[in-house]
């Protein structure tokens, strides 16, 4: 069975090697392809050395108009996304392709995201990622998953189309729940992952939070954008509590994350004002 990879890149090809080292030593032995997709990057190096890899551009901005292009290139049966910043656990292949064909071929298969840092001393933007991090096993449990790490049966694509070009963030929730109306499943394969940085910097976090909030307040249904917008003014309280109650963190770093995402709330409140004013959405 051949498997397809896709990553899309946007001015992050300094941070590909180490995915490309960690694909170089996947424990599986099937033969899989590997599609990479520059996003309108500055600058583009050459040919990586470790694979014969596909390198494509999609010049539509956006990550999931990059994987959309990068499909029409994918021969693999499976198709599996992961991101520039992330690096897969030696068996993160030949987990997913065990989930694969365990289930009926026709379900979505969302692996572990790990929030890693290696820093002495974390800044308050670590902690509260490492706090808040990708729970991608909640989200599997709401209907859901992110393109960090989730693969993804061709046929589904066959049957419900692609990913919305249109967003610069929630295609992939937007995506497993089209998929799931169409009577196709989704699974949290535990043992799948990928480990994925924890943000340094204030900038980094805000700048993250102002593109979901732009595929919350601008994408999708009017009523998909209510709820949000509604979410939105509401404090971030549960989030609060699940840092109070987190055992990664002790009793001064949690008082650094909660401070850290009552200022996040505020860019929130912000950005929403902004797009609801008619600000482009931020695809950063």
């Amino acid at each position: 069975m051949l498997v397809t990879l896709i990553i899309p890149v946007f001015n992050q090809w300094h941070l590909l090697t180490e995915t490309l080292k960690s694909l170089s030593e996947q424990s599986c032995e099937n033969k899989f392809e590997l599609i990479i997709i520059d996003n309108g990057s500055d600058d583009v190096p050459e040919k990586d050395e470790f694979f014969d890899t596909t390198i494509v551009e999609c010049n539509k901005p956006g990550s999931y108009a990059a994987r959309n292009f990068g499909l029409k290139h994918a021969s693999g049966e499976l198709i599996i996304f992961t991101d520039a910043d992330c690096s897969p656990d030696r068996e993160w292949i030949e987990q997913m392709i065990s989930a694969y064909e365990k289930s009926n071929k026709k379900t979505l298969i969302a692996g572990n995201v790990v929030i890693s840092t290696d820093s002495k001393y974390p800044s308050s933007a670590e902690l509260y990622d490492i706090a808040a991090g990708l729970p991608q096993e909640r989200y599997v449990s709401k209907g859901y998953a992110v393109t960090a790490n989730l693969a993804i049966p061709k046929v589904v694509f066959d049957k419900i189309g692609l990913f919305d070009d249109t967003r610069f963030s929630g295609g992939d929730a937007d995506f497993c729940q089209r998929a799931l109306n169409a009577g196709f499943e989704l699974k949290f394969v535990p043992g799948a992952v990928v480990y994925h940085p924890a943000r340094k910097t204030w900038d980094e976090y805000a700048t993250k939070v102002r593109r979901m909030k732009g595929g919350q307040i601008r994408a999708g249904k009017l009523s998909r954008r209510l709820k949000y917008f509604s979410i939105t003014l509401v404090p971030p309280v549960w989030r609060i509590w699940r840092t109070v109650k987190s055992d990664k963190l002790t009793v001064r770093e949690k008082s650094r994350v909660i401070w850290f995402q009552i200022r996040l709330w505020g860019v929130e409140l912000s950005e929403t004002m902004c797009l609801l004013l008619g600000k482009t959405p931020e695809r950063r």
